[in-house]
């Protein structure tokens, strides 16, 4: 409640100079306000309110139904292996390892090392089967372990790169399948910092950091106030079996685009009638690593963004649920999507409210101007913050990330304009 007091502040601030908006200038700048701010104001109230949903003493499933599958190209083989031993106390029904023929023996000898060294049983690596396909493709990986391996009436999929939270973490998640008409279900997530808990995180890591805690603002806020999820996260994921595991997902799978498989998995849930839910419990809370290198983080983000373009304007095309349904999220994800480039329209309004205030006196005109800049400010920090509270020291990054934010606003409709380059480094 306090952050909507500081921008109705600013809202009152301007009726009080502008009496009845009869100056045009200040007129738009009014209006652009709102369209810029009233989805951050809602979201920051919905937001707020997120929390777990509550394990029964009874579920309707427990860990010994859920298969996961972790697709791999198996390229960082300690990393790999970190992740299925945190998949592992989970104490899943099978985990279910997908990678290229030849390097299917490769990782049954890694986790038959780590089965060796384990001290728990619950360390152990025994219980991982290993797929292989012919050639290493996301989807066809994914397809292949549904239609050969899966038992479960539950399946998550996994990234080699993530790093689940404890044993509780499935029981956690299942939670939100107490609901029939939930189809898929994600957690949160978070970026590992690159150093301890009392020094400053390097800039590229804290920029990462940066994307997922917005990205959990944005995904969480939306889909508790309408049930909208733009896009749910493949680094982990839980759908029900029945959804996924048959000819006619295969083939809409499968034929379907060859890029952008998190979001056509998103709108197949849709699609069928279901809901898809977020949980933000603690427990329910996945790590995970980002390109921690300047250029690689660079190409990372446009990829992300040209996905962004193409899946959104394929969904605003091809579906209509988002009209009937998430109204909400229409205008906070579909429509706010051109915000863009965040330059343009903070110094729209700077430039509005400037020219809108000439014939009132210099405090007053002064005064309004730095409430902007104060607001604005605001803005570009409040998806943090529940970072900085953790790691208050990361707050030296503050001007560099906002610097950056304007730059990737030029990134985005560079993205906008080449949303058909699918690959990396163009």
């Amino acid at each position: 409640m306090t952050y909507s007091l500081i921008f109705f502040a600013l809202a009152l601030s301007v009726y009080g100079i502008s009496g009845k908006f009869s100056n045009p200038f200040l007129l738009t700048f009014v209006l652009l306000a709102v369209f810029r701010y009233l989805r951050l104001i809602v979201n920051i109230l919905a937001y707020s309110t997120l929390k777990g949903y509550p394990v029964r003493n009874n579920p309707a499933f427990t860990s010994s139904d859920v298969s996961v599958v972790v697709p791999t190209v198996f390229a960082d083989k300690d990393e790999v292996m970190a992740c299925l031993k945190r998949v592992r106390v989970c104490s899943p029904r099978q985990i279910i390892v997908v990678t290229r023929e030849d390097l299917v023996p490769s990782v049954y000898a890694a986790c038959a090392e780590v089965t060796a060294a384990a001290t728990e049983e619950k360390e152990k690596l025994d219980m991982v089967l290993v797929i292989g396909v012919e050639k290493l493709n996301k989807r066809t990986q994914m397809v292949a372990a549904l239609q050969q391996a899966v038992t479960g009436s539950i399946v998550a999929f996994a990234d080699d790169d993530v790093f689940w939270p404890g044993d509780d973490f499935i029981t956690a998640m299942l939670a939100c399948f107490e609901n029939p008409e939930v189809g898929a279900c994600g957690p949160s997530q978070r970026v590992c910092r690159s150093t301890g808990a009392k020094e400053s995180t390097g800039f590229v890591n804290f920029l990462g950091i940066c994307y997922l805690e917005r990205r959990n603002f944005n995904t969480g806020a939306t889909n508790l106030i309408d049930g909208a999820v733009s896009t749910l996260s493949g680094r982990t994921s839980f759908y029900r079996a029945s959804l996924i595991q048959n000819d006619k997902f295969y083939d809409y799978f499968m034929n379907a685009l060859n890029h952008d498989d998190d979001k056509n998995l998103t709108r197949w849930v849709y699609d069928q009638g279901l809901q898809i839910t977020l949980n933000f419990s603690p427990k329910a809370r996945i790590m995970t690593t980002l390109e921690t290198t300047p250029y690689k983080f660079i190409l990372q983000c446009l990829r992300w963004a040209r996905g962004h373009w193409r899946g959104n304007f394929r969904v605003m095309q091809t579906t209509t649920y988002w009209y009937d349904t998430h109204p909400w999220s229409l205008y906070a994800i579909y429509i706010g999507q051109f915000q863009t480039p965040a330059f343009l329209i903070d110094g729209s309004l700077s430039a509005l409210l400037y020219f809108g205030m000439s014939d009132y006196d210099t405090f007053n005109r002064t005064y309004s101007l730095c409430l902007l800049g104060c607001w604005i400010f605001f803005t570009k920090i409040v998806k943090i913050i529940p970072h900085f509270l953790e790691f208050p020291q990361d707050m030296v990054f503050i001007p560099a990330m906002i610097a950056f934010s304007y730059y990737h606003g030029l990134m985005n409709v560079y993205a906008l304009i080449t949303r058909e380059n699918k690959g990396w480094g163009r």
